[in-house]
């Protein structure tokens, strides 16, 4: 769990980990980036009075490290067979969501990861109903679906292998690791989607899709697939072409919208 700015939301992240009913032992690792907000109090209080607070491994940094090295920083703090991701503005639902999976992956070594559907909620739209942040027609996918115009699944949502974890030098360059990192697992295995909804994406104002420009979000993206032509094999360069070319495309419609909204003006 990488948190920032979370005082408000961190409480209900955590005890929606600490309330997993499993029959394996496992740890939460913490990583708060200098949150100038009451994260950090908020956190001691659970470690001090949960009666699983022990379970926790808590780092706050001296200084602030921005997004993918915190990200990078925890994702190495962890040693379990397994790896599952939730940040601290997300939460859980399903007090058996960690055995289900880890169940499944047990049980087929040919997939290198899982993910279930999540609930979106968004605090930034007032009267906004719950809805699923992604309806999927299928339940088996491969690397090449990764490559897609959004993300493919929702990040507290993704169990994998640790075994399979890679840390590129060109990791910490990315906009979000999440993307990155659900590639860079299903290149060793397919990844499934379990059934049920078991977690829920909380949508506000300081996430990083929110308060990120579109410009930003397309030229980040055209990174990222750029990244990708070099790291995976020749057979994939058709896809990743083409997802470079529509983010260069929407990339562009923006700036001649831009330039039409100023010519009308003049």
């Amino acid at each position: 769990m990488i948190t920032y700015k979370h005082e408000n939301y961190v409480r209900e992240a955590i005890e929606s980990i600490l309330m997993q009913k499993t029959n394996f032992d496992f740890e939460l690792i913490i990583a708060n980036d200098h949150s100038p907000d009451g994260t950090d109090e908020v956190i001691r209080s659970i470690i001090a009075s949960h009666p699983k607070g022990n379970c926790i491994r808590y780092f706050l940094h001296p200084s602030n490290l921005r997004i993918m090295p915190n990200f990078i920083f925890a994702l190495k703090e962890c040693s379990g067979e397994y790896i599952a991701l939730c940040e601290g503005d997300d939460y859980w639902t399903d007090e058996n969501k960690l055995q289900k999976q880890i169940d499944f992956l047990d049980n087929n070594k040919d997939y290198s990861g899982c993910f279930h559907n999540v609930i979106m909620i968004n605090e930034m739209i007032p009267n906004f109903k719950p809805q699923p942040w992604r309806v999927y027609e299928k339940n088996d996918f491969e690397l090449k679906d990764t490559f897609s115009k959004t993300a493919l699944f929702h990040t507290c949502s993704f169990v994998f292998r640790k075994e399979f974890l890679q840390i590129p030098d060109w990791f910490e360059k990315v906009l979000s690791g999440d993307r990155a990192l659900f590639s860079l697992v299903a290149s060793k295995g397919r990844l499934k989607r379990i059934e049920g909804e078991m977690g829920v994406y909380r949508k506000n104002e300081n996430g990083v899709t929110s308060t990120l420009s579109l410009k930003n979000y397309h030229k980040k993206n055209i990174e990222l697939f750029r990244f990708f032509k070099t790291h995976f094999s020749n057979s994939y360069q058709n896809e990743l072409n083409k997802m470079i070319n529509y983010h260069r495309y929407e990339y562009l419609k923006l700036y001649v919208s831009k330039a039409l909204k100023f010519l009308k003006l003049k």
